[in-house]
């Protein structure tokens, strides 16, 4: 009787892996990062989970275009980057993480000539850019009968140095993918809180990477690349020595078009004060009309009504000085029902430019904020419903403010793009 000889299943084949170790230094401050909200963890400041989220997001960014459906994008999303139900296909390590000790990002302690200091309501920033860092920038309170200063909350402390090691592996089929999330990511994001203000920004400090991967070159790659599909502008200005310079340069930017002096807002009615005068946008004036019980010094005067800044980020915080609700905020959200937060299209940092720091102001082609529906504007429990009509400004609207007259009368992300370029920077289509 002939012997039957057993047939072996069919071998399955294991995706080759591929294996990227980088070094990386923090350039600015890191805030954030650890399991608590708005605090650092000098002995484990850098959390995997942390990176996969910085990831997932630039993935988004220069992959997303190429998805026809939303449904598509997140579908592709979780089979890369995994989900509370299923583990994604990228594996990421983060060893040998080391930090400075926390400090104080600001103090209200306040340096005098004599070489003493003096407490203050408002705080004092050594070197980093305070429009940057509002939110860690703590409060203080001045009692008015008494005199006395009381800070009602600390500054948030930060890591003005982290350095890592991040181990990446995944199939090397996928590297198409994650090739330019990483190499996004290490060029105009960064780890922590507050990246897109330009907080704890990245530099390579060495690499093991396969021979044919070089993330440097990644983004100047035309042809066989995602990247060809990312909209996103960036703006590059005079290169520094010190990355902390850089940084401050670009969010200055960034804050004379919103706020500056002869700009965005008249000049103080003291010249030998710092106090400026009226804001040249709409804003205020039309939440004064709104809000008309309240004790108002100046009266309204601005021919627009509406919030054309919202387009670049929510939620916006306005606070008047001595007038208006006493220690009171107003509050202008988003009702999308995701949450009232709306991410800002706009990024300032300092980028690694041959042997120093660029400041670089990047522009994402994020949606417009009222294609999440309307808004709301909120004073404690008092709340009016903002339509689309107050943000989305028409021509003959712009056209009588002046910062988006100045450049045209364009919606206020492209007056902002001229405005950048005013400043002699280069333009640089990634």
């Amino acid at each position: 009787m002939p012997r039957t000889i057993p047939i072996s299943p069919p071998e399955l084949k294991t995706p080759a892996l591929e294996t990227w170790t980088l070094r990386l230094k923090t350039i600015t401050p890191m805030f954030g990062g650890s399991a608590t909200m708005r605090e650092v963890d000098a002995d484990n400041p850098v959390r995997a989970a942390s990176v996969r989220g910085h990831l997932r997001f630039w993935w988004r960014a220069v992959a997303g275009a190429q998805y026809a459906s939303a449904k598509e994008l997140f579908k592709a999303e979780e089979e890369i980057w995994g989900s509370d139900a299923i583990p994604g296909k990228v594996s990421i390590k983060v060893l040998e993480a080391r930090a400075s000790e926390p400090k104080p990002c600001c103090t209200f302690e306040h340096p005098r000539r004599d070489g003493g200091t003096e407490l203050k309501t408002y705080p004092y920033f050594d070197e980093y850019p305070g429009y940057a860092l509002f939110p860690f920038q703590g409060k203080a309170r001045k009692d008015k009968q008494s005199g006395v200063i009381t800070i009602t909350e600390q500054p948030s402390k930060c890591l003005e140095e982290v350095s890592f090691t991040l181990c990446l592996s995944f199939p090397n089929y996928i590297k198409p993918q994650v090739e330019p999330a990483v190499a996004f990511w290490l060029k105009l994001g960064g780890i922590g809180a507050r990246t897109r203000r330009g907080c704890g920004s990245l530099e390579i400090v060495e690499d093991s990477l396969p021979q044919n991967t070089k993330l440097e070159s990644l983004l100047g790659r035309k042809a066989n690349s995602l990247l060809t599909t990312v909209p996103i502008v960036c703006f590059v200005g005079e290169e520094k020595k010190s990355p902390i310079r850089a940084w401050k340069e670009a969010v200055e930017v960034y804050k004379e078009f919103r706020q500056g002096k002869d700009y965005a807002r008249d000049p103080g009615s003291n010249p030998k004060s710092a106090k400026l005068g009226r804001s040249r946008y709409p804003e205020p004036d039309t939440i004064r009309e709104m809000f008309s019980q309240e004790s108002w010094r100046r009266e309204v005067k601005h021919p627009v009504r509406g919030f054309p800044r919202a387009d670049l980020g929510l939620p916006i915080v306005f606070h008047f000085q001595e007038e208006g609700p006493k220690d009171e905020n107003f509050y202008l959200e988003s009702n999308f029902s995701r949450g009232s937060r709306f991410a800002s299209p706009v990024i300032t940092k300092a980028m690694k430019k041959n042997n120093g720091y660029a400041p670089a102001i990047i522009l994402l082609n994020a949606p417009h904020v009222w294609e999440a529906g309307n808004f709301t504007l909120r004073l404690r429990s008092d709340v009016h419903v903002i339509n689309e009509n107050f943000v989305n400004l028409d021509r003959h609207s712009r056209e009588h403010i002046p910062p988006l007259r100045m450049f045209g009368s364009k919606p206020i992300r492209e007056a902002l793009w001229d405005f950048i370029k005013s400043k002699d920077y280069q333009e640089v289509r990634l």
